[in-house]
This record gives structure tokens, sequence and C-alpha cells, in this order.
């Protein structure tokens, strides 16, 4: 049976701040995300529809995750934070999910592949 890796990729705009030992006020990011599936072909030779994703990624990430107060949405507004809710949220519709990358920056990612 033939499996692959699949990664579909976007970004948002969204502010958070931090607290405690970070301290940092809230400020702007354009977060960019990879999100890498695996598994096998369907009878038709694809993973995953990329329209499907396309739309799951718009409605479920971006129309939630654009223009936020991370602050808001998650007591701790790290990237980390974010990484593990994007994989939680997408793995509820796609099983496939294998890891989630997060950047803030173009120098620093953060990797999550589910689990503890």
């Amino acid at each position: 049976m033939t499996r692959v890796y699949l990664t579909q990729c976007g970004h948002f705009t969204a502010t958070h701040g931090h607290g405690g030992t970070l301290n940092e006020a809230p400020h702007p990011h354009t977060f960019a995300y990879e999100i890498t599936f695996y598994g096998p072909l369907n009878k038709e030779g694809y993973l995953i529809d990329f329209r499907v994703l396309q739309d799951v990624f718009a409605r479920e990430l971006n129309a939630r995750l654009e223009g936020a107060d991370l602050n808001q949405l998650f007591e701790n507004p790290t990237t980390e934070t974010l990484a593990v809710w994007i994989f939680n949220t997408l793995q509820q519709k796609f099983p496939q999910i294998y890891q989630v990358k997060v950047s803030e920056e173009k120098d620093r990612w953060i990797t999550y592949r589910g689990g503890n």
C-alpha cells in the first residue's frame, strides 16, 4: 500500500502578548503554518482533496484566527499553544494529520505531532 505525506500551508495575522517571564505587551505577528497529513492513497490516487483542505482551513483556522487577539482565545497565547490547538482542531476532521508547524517569525518554528 502506497502512503504519502501531504502538506498544506497558510498564514494569518493575529496579536498576542505575554505576562510572566516573557513579559511582552500585545504585538502582532503574521503567523505561518504548515500542516502535514500522512496515509494511504485512496482508490482515485490521492490522500485528501486539496479543495477540502482549503475550505476547512479557511473556516476552522483563518476565519477564527485572522485579526484575533490570541490572549482572548488561549490562557497561554504562545506559538506552542497555537500549534497544539491547530493540531487538535484539525484532528477531529482529518485523522490523517501527522504534524503542525507554526512560525511567528521566518527563522522560528514550533512543530507538534500530537500525543504528550
